[in-house]
């Protein structure tokens, strides 16, 4: 039997936006120029972990975190921006 006392209170989530944050290419590239130091000391730490340790595992799936989020970050810095659309104004040229 259930205690009357007590109530179970059920919370709904709430909806998680991402905050928009504006940076310049060149405050992009400063980040990843801490994640580089941060990827190659994880990497000579490795180096020096004893092998098969669960450091070495860590820090291995730590270097390939790194490894990703910087080829992503230089992916944005090379892609194009998308292109604007037309103003409301233009319409295309008529079909033939």
């Amino acid at each position: 039997m259930a205690n009357p006392t007590r109530s179970s209170v059920v919370q709904s989530s709430p909806r998680l936006e991402t905050p928009r944050i504006d940076v310049t290419p060149e405050e992009v590239r400063t980040m990843m120029l801490y994640l580089r130091k941060a990827r190659d000391r994880a990497i000579d730490i490795r180096d020096r972990s004893p092998g098969g340790s669960y450091l070495e595992s860590v820090l291995d799936r730590t270097i390939d975190g790194l490894t990703l989020e910087l080829s992503q970050l230089d992916y944005l810095l090379a892609s194009e921006p998308a292109a604007q659309p037309l103003p409301a104004g233009r319409r295309m040229r008529p079909a033939i």
